[in-house]
């Protein structure tokens, strides 16, 4: 079979490989989409992985089940199925004894394509350890197109879900990538008043009207960011829930020092991978609520699949490009004009 893999810093190469076998308590499931995340294009951007190298990556994978190994009795052959992070750590951990698997202190470097499984970036994937792994089968309605997306779309899920968010609240968005619109789509089915998107892209105000915000702020035009809320709010205060989705120190600092009202919160959803560059004295008299935000969990995907199939949500325009695994560096991993690009799927199969 034909895989992806990773050797170092810019060093991906596309590679014949045996096909896998199913061991005991194993699974071959046979992707139609891998996504490329924002964590691939860093893996391949520094040449390292949690773990060592050479490794297939991609931990975004939806397909079909191919074969089961002994001891299997939850899927069969013909299961449509995504497959995502560890669903609980074999130790049991005090963070998987609590459900909140998302901060398993094991889950993540064990999670294929990251940590050392080999990952989804191929004709065929080999689920390790069926047991402990976020195993979830696709309804018949959803598109695997839609379903591959679980990974970014309940990232949002998630934050939302932990905010203080309620039903007629004002919110920001701080990022108009995939994470913030998703956002933006769970914020409007979930009663919010106004949803303000801020952004750095003019060009996609129209998709962010699409998905549910009711007004854009261009970030590097805007000259005064919280007077520009307070005035679509027509209140003194920004907002009462901030959500920060790019994952820069720049956007963080605009969540808390312009968008957020005293006593509000800021969610952060975006990983930022920066020192941190803000005053705790020029703002915590104001008692805003600070709230990180990591990953998901299985419950959230369900959740996700539940309404996608119900047509409760949908997410037109978010996938921009389909490639094969032959352009994954050029049209993927090393990509240089990124306009207008939010999610980019791998179809091994081309």
């Amino acid at each position: 079979m034909k895989a992806g893999v990773l050797y170092g810093k810019q060093d991906f190469r596309i590679e014949e490989r045996p096909r896998p076998s199913a061991g005991p308590n194993q699974l071959v499931v046979k992707i139609e989409y891998a996504g490329i995340c924002g964590t691939d294009v860093e893996f391949y951007k520094i040449g390292m992985v949690p773990a060592p190298l050479p490794m297939v990556l991609g931990h975004e994978n939806v397909g079909t089940v191919v074969e089961v190994g002994e001891g299997v009795t939850d899927f069969k052959v013909g299961d449509r199925i995504l497959c995502g992070p560890p669903s609980a750590c074999e130790q049991m951990c005090p963070s998987c004894r609590r459900g909140e698997t998302n901060v398993c202190i094991y889950g993540f470097p064990k999670t294929a394509g990251i940590g050392g499984p080999d990952g989804g970036f191929a004709e065929y994937f080999l689920v390790r350890d069926v047991a402990h792994t976020m195993l979830v089968k696709i309804p018949d309605n959803v598109d695997p197109k839609d379903a591959v997306l679980f990974d970014v779309i309940c990232v949002s899920l998630h934050g939302v879900r932990k905010s203080r968010f309620k039903v007629g609240d004002n919110v920001v968005v701080s990022g108009t990538g995939p994470i913030g619109l998703a956002a933006i789509q769970f914020l409007k089915v979930g009663g919010a008043n106004k949803i303000i998107a801020l952004g750095t892209n003019s060009e996609k105000e129209p998709l962010l009207k699409k998905y549910g915000a009711d007004y854009f702020i261009n970030a590097r035009e805007c000259k005064d960011i919280g007077n520009e809320i307070k005035k679509i709010l027509g209140s003194p205060v920004g907002a009462d829930v901030v959500f920060e989705c790019a994952g820069n120190m720049e956007s963080l600092s605009n969540c808390i020092y312009q968008c957020v009202k005293p006593g509000g919160q800021v969610v952060v959803l975006g990983t930022i991978q920066e020192p941190m560059n803000i005053v705790p004295g020029s703002f915590s008299i104001f008692e805003p609520d600070i709230q990180f935000s990591f990953v998901y969990t299985e419950e959230e995907v369900r959740i996700y699949l539940d309404m996608l199939a119900a047509g409760k949500i949908s997410f037109p325009g978010m996938v921009t490009d389909i490639i094969s695994l032959d352009e994954c560096v050029e049209k993927g991993l090393d990509r240089k004009d990124r306009r207008g690009q939010l999610k980019i799927l791998i179809n091994p199969n081309l």
